[in-house]
């Protein structure tokens, strides 16, 4: 994690060393994240008395777990008390001090001489009696008047005062720090009733949509106020439906998979390395007797040429032969085993990598779609909602009946209130789907949404698109868009789904079967 990720928020307190600043900030992120045990750099000297309320704050199990997931998370958590801490200290600046006076009065007493001491004491020792026991004011006046009266010596008075101001001041720091630890710890705890608040939401969350086991980060920055507002109870109802409609679960899955159903191909020459063994012949080794050959190797000769040398009449011819390596010898040869490695270069097809393509839903909210049709279709959005999550794709929902409403389910944390909006609300009005193909087409110019599966949830009970949408949808297939379509029932108008790609029914009376593709172009089933 770079340096500089919290720089905007580690200006907290008197540490002007802005190495140990960063140092605290990482190591609270590294702790969320149980990447380090409780390290030596959380002190009170390091935090300007921050540690135990730091330690405190990251005891809570449940914010570890989702961190320890989510690293995007552990960094939002980071600054959040980070800035806790900021505040928290500007809280004291501005508080007013109840040691001023006797600090005043601290200072004061550092100022006084022998001459001054009688004046000033009383008054003194009154408020040390009242206030710190521990201190034997009778003894410290003993001292005081006998340094007095060793006018040869004016010294001992000063180092007198010096011993009790010590202690003094020794005993007003820690006051000084009960009472800084007190507003900490205030502060604290109203910082920690929020933030643990914040965490059992997003728990719930967690557990009701899966898929933002690594996305929790997005949604940290909603405010205490709008957590208030989600209704858990139908994120929970939905989740639970999803649950048990296994075919819903099914066809979700089949259309993430839809996209990836035309693969493009990519020529790529990649090096093979092979690696053969290669007998090599070392001549100079005797290990196998091969034949004869002319050299001046004497440890090898034959003896007909050992008896040339034996013979005076012969011993110069022997020379000559030595000399000019005519000598006859016999011949060896040893084999050592040895690796070389050869490349080949080799041509094959690889799939090219490719983002899946967002969802654009469009879902029927027109009075016949009340009842079970209803539940079906917004039970779907929602596994369409945690399949995109979870595949990092983008999701855009568009209702239609006699108008249309939209609804960008990638920008969650901003919608998640208008997505419970749409799975509270009951289907009503007149049916016309052509503006909401026709906004949808609309979308598919817009940059994130150019390679985007248009998926349709109806009855299908409504009149067929007119002329100019059909012409649009075909010139969206040729541009490599796919459309689907869940019909409910299979009382729908068959011109409409003829529009589409790939179609399903979904038939709540056929329990053996309740996904059946009636329509395939592509072949995927």
């Amino acid at each position: 994690m770079p340096d500089n990720k919290f720089d905007r928020f580690i200006n907290f307190s008197s540490i002007s060393d802005k190495k140990k600043r960063t140092e605290i900030a990482n190591t609270i992120y590294k702790q969320l994240q149980k990447k380090q045990s409780y390290s030596a750099v959380l002190t009170n000297e390091n935090t300007d008395n921050f540690a135990a309320a730091i330690e405190n704050i990251l005891s809570n199990k449940v914010m570890q777990e989702l961190c320890i997931k989510d690293s995007s998370l552990a960094e939002h958590i980071t600054r959040d008390i980070l800035d806790f801490m900021n505040k928290t200290k500007k809280q004291i600046l501005i508080t007013e001090n109840p040691f001023e006076n006797e600090q005043n009065l601290l200072e004061n007493f550092k100022q006084i001489n022998k001459d001054s001491y009688e004046e000033t004491w009383e008054t003194t020792a009154s408020f040390i009696k009242e206030n710190y026991k521990q201190i034997d004011v009778d003894s410290y006046n003993e001292e005081f008047i006998k340094s007095i009266s060793l006018e040869n010596d004016p010294k001992n008075f000063d180092i007198v005062k010096e011993l009790f101001t010590e202690k003094w001041e020794g005993y007003l720091f820690q006051e000084k720090l009960k009472w800084e630890l007190r507003i900490i710890d205030e502060q604290r705890k109203i910082f920690c009733e929020e933030l643990y608040e914040k965490i059992e939401q997003l728990k719930k969350l967690q557990e009701l949509l899966e898929p933002f086991t690594g996305e929790l980060g997005r949604l940290w920055d909603m405010s205490k106020g709008r957590w208030q507002k989600v209704n858990f109870d139908i994120l929970k109802e939905y989740a639970e439906l999803l649950e048990r409609d296994k075919p819903l679960q099914e066809l979700a899955e089949m259309l993430g998979r839809m996209h990836q159903a035309e693969r493009e191909y990519e020529k790529e020459i990649f090096a093979d390395l092979i690696i053969k063994p290669d007998w090599k012949v070392e001549h100079a080794s005797k290990a196998e007797l091969v034949g004869i050959h002319e050299s001046d190797d004497i440890s090898s000769m034959l003896p007909a040429e050992a008896a040339l040398l034996a013979d005076e009449n012969t011993e110069l011819l022997f020379y000559k032969k030595f000399t000019e390596k005519k000598l006859q010898t016999f011949e060896y040869q040893a084999k050592i085993l040895s690796w070389e490695e050869e490349e080949i270069l080799k041509n094959c097809q690889k799939v090219k990598e490719e983002t899946k393509g967002p969802f654009i839903i469009c879902v029927d909210t027109s009075a016949s779609m009340d009842g079970p049709s209803e539940t079906v279709a917004k039970t779907l959005c929602f596994a369409l909602l945690k399949k995109a999550v979870r595949d990092n794709r983008k999701c855009y929902l568009i209702s239609f009946s006699t108008a249309i409403e939209t609804l960008n389910l990638t920008d969650l944390k901003n919608n998640l209130e208008k997505l419970i909006d749409f799975l509270s609300m009951s289907f009503n009005g007149g049916t016309d789907a052509s503006p909401a193909m026709i906004e949808a087409l609309r979308m598919l110019d817009k940059e994130d949404y150019k390679k985007a599966d248009i998926i349709m949830v109806s009855d299908c009970v409504m009149p067929d698109f007119d002329e100019q949408t059909k012409k649009q949808i075909i010139a969206a297939k040729e541009n490599k868009t796919k459309f689907h379509s869940l019909e409910i029932g299979n009382s729908g108008n068959k011109k409409i789904t003829e529009n589409f790609d790939n179609n399903w029914v979904y038939d709540s009376n056929n329990k053996d079967c309740v996904l059946q593709l009636i329509r395939d172009i592509n072949g995927i089933s």
